[in-house]
C-alpha cells in the first residue's frame, strides 16, 4: 500500500479533489488556499489552518497564549489574501489528557486576544483528546465586496511583488524569540480591490510560487537580490521562511507598481521556478520551502 510520504501536498489534493465540491462557487479546492463563493451579492471566505504542536508551535519557549495568538495569526492569513473581513472562526482542539488546565485556557486566550483585535467572532467548535502532541485546527470566514483573484488565474508576464521584508519567522525561530504577528487585513483588502491576485506566505515564497505554477500553469522567475530581507535573515531565509504574515501578490506591472510595491520576479509559460542572482543567471537552490508530505 502506497503511504502519503513523498506525494507533496499538491498530489494529495489531486487525489482528493474528485470527492470535493469544485462547481458553482467563486474559488473551488485546487484553485487557491481559500475557498469562495457568491452570498447574495457579496462573497463569503473560508479557510482552515492546522498548527501541530513540535512542528507549528514549541511549549518550551512560548507559552500557550502565544501560540494560540499565532495560529489564528497564520489562519488568518488566506483571509487576507483574498482581501476578506473576518467574520467568524470555528476551534477545534485535541490535546494529550496530562495537558495542563491552565495551558488549555491560555491556547483561547491568545486566539481571543487577537480575534477582538480584529473584530473576529470564536463561535464554536470542538475538543477531543490524543496520545501526543496537541493539535489545533481553526477555520475562519469573512466577507469581500468584490471576487477575490485565485492563483488558479494568474497569467505568464504578471510580475511579482511581496508586501514587506521576508525572513521575519525564520529569525525567530533560530533565536527563539516569540513573535505576535499580525495579519495582513487592511493591505489585503487594498491590494485585492486594485484587482492583483495574493496569496499568504505560509510556506515559504518558493512554495508559495510553486503553488502558482500549480494552479495557474503558469511558472515563476524571482530575482533573488530584489527580494526583500527582514533585519538579520539572510536572503535563502527570506526564499523560504515559512509562516511569514507578509503576502505575494500578481498582476500586470502597472497594477503591481500603482499599489506601491517593487516587482521582484515575473510569471512565466514555462511551469518551472527560476531563481536568479545579480547578473540574472539561474542559482542552483536546494529550497523549497515546507511541505509536510514531501
Amino acid at each position: 500500500m502506497t503511504s502519503v510520504a513523498g506525494a507533496g501536498e499538491a498530489g494529495l489534493l489531486k487525489l482528493i479533489t474528485p470527492y470535493l465540491t469544485t462547481q458553482g462557487i467563486a474559488i473551488a479546492a485546487g484553485e487557491d488556499d481559500a475557498a469562495a463563493w457568491d452570498d447574495h451579492g457579496a462573497y463569503t471566505v473560508a479557510s482552515t489552518d492546522m498548527a501541530v504542536e513540535k512542528v507549528h508551535f514549541d511549549l518550551s519557549w512560548m507559552t500557550p497564549e502565544d501560540a494560540g495568538w499565532r495560529a489564528l495569526a497564520l489562519a488568518l492569513g488566506d483571509l487576507a489574501a483574498k482581501g476578506a473581513t473576518p467574520v467568524w472562526a470555528l476551534t477545534s482542539v485535541a490535546v494529550p489528557r496530562s495537558w495542563p488546565q491552565q495551558d488549555f485556557v491560555a491556547l483561547f486566550k491568545g486566539m481571543a486576544a487577537l480575534a477582538k483585535k480584529t473584530n473576529l467572532m470564536i463561535v464554536g467548535g470542538d475538543m477531543s483528546a490524543i496520545e501526543g502532541p496537541a493539535v489545533l485546527s481553526i477555520t475562519v470566514a469573512g466577507t469581500a465586496r468584490h471576487r477575490p483573484l485565485p492563483r488558479s488565474e494568474a497569467r505568464p508576464g504578471w510580475a511579482v511583488a511581496v508586501t514587506g521584508p521576508l525572513g521575519t519567522a525564520a529569525v525567530a525561530l533560530r533565536t527563539r524569540h516569540v513573535l505576535r504577528p499580525e495579519p495582513r487585513l487592511a493591505e489585503g483588502k487594498r491590494l485585492n480591490e486594485l484587482g492583483l491576485c495574493c496569496g499568504d506566505i505560509s510556506d515559504g515564497l518558493i512554495k508559495e510560487m510553486e503553488k502558482f505554477a500549480v494552479m495557474s500553469g503558469s511558472g515563476c522567475l524571482l530575482r533573488a537580490p530584489d527580494v526583500p530581507v527582514a533585519a538579520g535573515a539572510t536572503w535563502q531565509e527570506a526564499l523560504s521562511s515559512g509562516e511569514e504574515v507578509e503576502l505575494v501578490c500578481t498582476g500586470p506591472e502597472a497594477v503591481i507598481r500603482k499599489a506601491g510595491l517593487k516587482p521582484i520576479g515575473v510569471l512565466t509559460a514555462e511551469r518551472q521556478l527560476t531563481v536568479t542572482d545579480r547578473e540574472g543567471l539561474p542559482l542552483q537552490l536546494n529550497l523549497r520551502g515546507y511541505d509536510h508530505f514531501a
